[in-house]
């Protein structure tokens, strides 16, 4: 097997990222509704419920908002992760993948781990080079488990 070539992604904001989340955060909220619609009038509860959603819909989304811009590369040997001035490296792991979107999961070597959203449409161009890095037996590891060869 051939190893795959050096590729830089750019890193950022993901559009499928944020539907998730407005989709998660609508779910609760009909779920609230149709709890609002057979309990008691007016319970703490509710409020204590609706107040909650609001509240952690709000942080997931300026958690997306704030996410840094940066590059991800392959250099045919290791991955790194460049993102306001600060580099991370280390394996990646494939954890969603719809063919034009990678859910990866950078385990930096200092022990963090780096969830990142990438889309084709983002570097339509690179994409399928960074598909092959990837999935190389040497570039990362499927679902968090080494592939085997």
């Amino acid at each position: 097997m051939h190893k795959a070539p050096a590729v830089t992604y750019p890193v950022g904001r993901s559009a499928l990222h944020a539907w998730l989340l407005g989709s998660i955060s609508l779910i609760g909220a009909l779920a609230g509704w149709f709890w609002r619609m057979q309990a008691a009038p007016e319970s703490w509860s509710q409020w204590l419920y609706a107040l909650v959603l609001l509240l952690v819909s709000l942080a997931a989304f300026r958690h997306w908002w704030c996410f840094p811009s940066g590059q991800l590369q392959w250099d045919g040997q290791s991955w790194r992760l460049n993102v306001l001035d600060r580099c991370l490296c280390g394996p990646v792991s494939v954890h969603l993948d719809l063919q034009g979107w990678l859910l990866l999961c950078l385990h930096s070597e200092e022990g963090g781990r780096r969830w990142l959203w990438l889309e084709r449409r983002t570097a339509a161009i690179n994409w399928h080079a960074l598909r092959n890095a990837v999935f190389s037996a040497d570039g990362g590891s499927v679902s968090g488990l080494e592939r085997s060869q």
